[in-house]
């Protein structure tokens, strides 16, 4: 059975070359005849190549020499991850669609906190007017206009169907945004 779901495992892959023997006689080592060998090569080149992406601000410094940003702050996930587990039920509620207005507790509560430390955290704008703000991610001004932003998703399954696992907190920043737009306070 143990050779079935390897063998399987490798045709998955696409791009592995093995040997297997299907004697029933266990290798000695993973080098002895007999053997399995599983050799996967990544050749993925692509790169993220988005008009409305910049380079990321360095993450030492005040500000980026090539971009005048700062940096992202590195306190923000130990503050969303200790803020989301004082906070389990409002993780757990959080989905707009099914909760309703209630459930922008979560982020609302999270960026006001983040906002005591430094008011450049806010929401990411969904339009041109910012009518519509990110319901998952929270969003760090790191220049002096509204645009030039970190967009850091908060929020990991938002919005489970039926026989999905639960939201779950996370901190996933998305890469240095130089033309969508921030906004202080949730219109």
């Amino acid at each position: 059975m143990r050779k079935v779901l390897l063998l399987a495992a490798c045709v998955l892959m696409a791009a592995c070359d093995f040997r297997l023997d299907l004697t029933d006689t266990p290798a000695a080592s993973p080098t002895s005849p007999g053997a399995v060998t599983v050799t996967n090569t990544n050749t993925n080149t692509t790169t993220i190549d988005r008009s409305d992406t910049g380079t990321a601000p360095s993450s030492g410094g005040a500000s980026s020499p090539t971009t005048g940003a700062l940096p992202l702050p590195a306190y923000g996930e130990g503050v969303v991850r200790d803020f989301a587990a004082a906070h389990p039920a409002l993780v757990a509620h959080s989905c707009q669609i099914t909760d309703g207005e209630s459930a922008w507790q979560f982020l609302d509560q999270l960026i006001a906190v983040l906002q005591n430390r430094d008011a450049r955290w806010g929401y990411l704008c969904k339009d041109a007017s910012c009518s519509t703000v990110g319901r998952d991610v929270i969003t760090y001004k790191a220049s002096s206009g509204d645009t030039g932003i970190f967009i850091v998703d908060v929020l990991g399954n938002h919005c489970p169907g039926p026989t999905d696992s639960p939201t779950q907190v996370r901190y996933g920043v998305l890469p240095f945004e130089t033309v969508r737009r921030w906004i202080g306070t949730r219109p």
